[in-house]
């Protein structure tokens, strides 16, 4: 089953899928991109406010800071609608506790959830700098293990290489990426 979920970045989703796979990464089979924007803060005060509330042991402010609309997603799979349904536990904390980097930093960043399993999303990479405001994240998925041992295996993979193929695909996709 191959999902499109008629999103304005479904297409693109699907390509950066497939640039994984095309690069030897067979078991990358999902991508979910995420559109960032910011509600309100700055840099310092939104990072003193994820810090709190890691320090405090408490939800992590991210609805409080930001927002979060899907832009794109595509599985071999699940459906869309199955992947939205799961992105509280799939969306796992140590992708989250990122997001002020994501959306502040320049790109590429690269997170990785290494206790990532199943559908959980394994990680978060930031291809492109900030568009008309916002930052769009994509969620990569290899259900059989974590994107980063995967890479492990794949001693001969140049990361840079890697990111700068997919840069290129999303990058030639940009106009889908200003879509409303």
């Amino acid at each position: 089953m191959n999902s499109l979920s008629f999103l304005p970045g479904d297409i693109a989703a699907e390509h950066i899928v497939q640039h994984f796979q095309n690069e030897g990464f067979e078991g990358i089979t999902e991508a979910m991109i995420i559109r960032v924007s910011l509600k309100h803060g700055t840099r310092r005060e939104v990072d003193a406010a994820f810090e709190e509330a890691l320090e405090g042991d408490k939800m992590l402010p991210v609805h409080e800071h930001f927002e979060l609309h899907p832009f794109g997603h595509y599985a071999e799979s699940r459906s869309f609608d199955e992947a939205r349904l799961a992105i509280q536990s799939d969306f796992g904390t140590s992708l989250r506790i990122d997001l002020p980097r994501l959306f502040f930093d320049s790109a590429p960043i690269v997170i990785d959830d290494a206790l990532a399993t199943g559908t959980r999303y394994d990680a978060m990479v930031k291809l492109c700098d900030n568009i008309e405001g916002f930052a769009y994240a994509i969620l990569l998925n290899d259900p059989d293990s974590s994107f980063l041992d995967y890479l492990g295996t794949h001693h001969g993979s140049d990361w840079e290489h890697l990111l700068g193929g997919i840069t290129s695909t999303a990058m030639s996709l940009v106009p889908e990426f200003t879509l409303n």
